[in-house]
């Protein structure tokens, strides 16, 4: 039986559709993780992952990592499985699931060492704003999830969405911001180029970016 993480057809186009978040169907069973890696290993989270080829660079590049993508379309999810089964890339798995929703059930507290968010949905209209990833709420899950030192890259190319994670984040004593209080990193953080960085930098667009480790405060 195929499960969430199981492997499954081929990827299709890299456009991308503003698929509802909040109409992902919640995994259930929530995955063991350690079960679904074969070992326990610090996780690299990447949060809507696209086609999938930082996720991809990402596995292959820090094989210490149990590396996981979470995405809200399917098509995307089997796409990356196979890329991986292709490129023999053993410790990436992927799932269908709402972050914002499902982080709290979906990893152990304290168990990841690196989150990326890449060019995620700007969600235009403000009342699709809920719908953006970047929330005061989901940074206190994602604070009990990190370990300490653990870290947090954004990139976006739709400047408000830097502009209003910015503001987030700067407001957390729980997180610190590696460039400085109030600042967009100036160059790519991760050492990883995902597609859509390559495009945009090809064109000249403006890219925010954003860098922060979690640094523990005593409740």
């Amino acid at each position: 039986m195929m499960t969430a993480i199981q492997n499954a057809a081929r990827p299709r186009s890299r456009h991308r559709i503003h698929a509802n978040p909040f109409s992902v169907p919640k995994p259930d069973p929530m995955p063991n993780w350690d079960e679904a890696f074969g070992r326990k290993a610090p996780i690299a989270l990447e949060i809507g992952f696209g086609i999938g080829g930082f996720l991809l660079d990402l596995g292959e590049k820090h094989p210490e990592w149990n590396v996981l993508g979470v995405e809200i379309r399917q098509h995307f999810v089997n796409g990356v499985l196979k890329q991986a089964g292709l490129r023999n890339i053993h410790n990436l798995r992927a799932i269908v699931a709402n972050i914002n929703r499902d982080l709290d059930e979906l990893l152990e507290d304290q168990s990841v060492a690196f989150v990326s968010v890449n060019f995620p949905d700007p969600w235009f209209k403000k009342r699709h704003h809920k719908r953006r990833v970047i929330q005061s709420s989901f940074l206190d899950v994602l604070a009990r999830k990190l370990v300490p030192g653990g870290e947090f890259h954004l990139m976006t190319d739709f400047t408000p969405i830097g502009e209003d994670a910015l503001e987030i984040f700067e407001g957390r004593p729980e997180f610190e911001n590696l460039e400085g209080p109030g600042k967009f990193a100036k160059s790519s953080t991760t050492g990883i180029m995902s597609e859509r960085e390559v495009t945009h930098m090809g064109r000249g667009d403006l890219i925010s970016r954003l860098h922060y480790i979690h640094v523990p405060v005593a409740s």
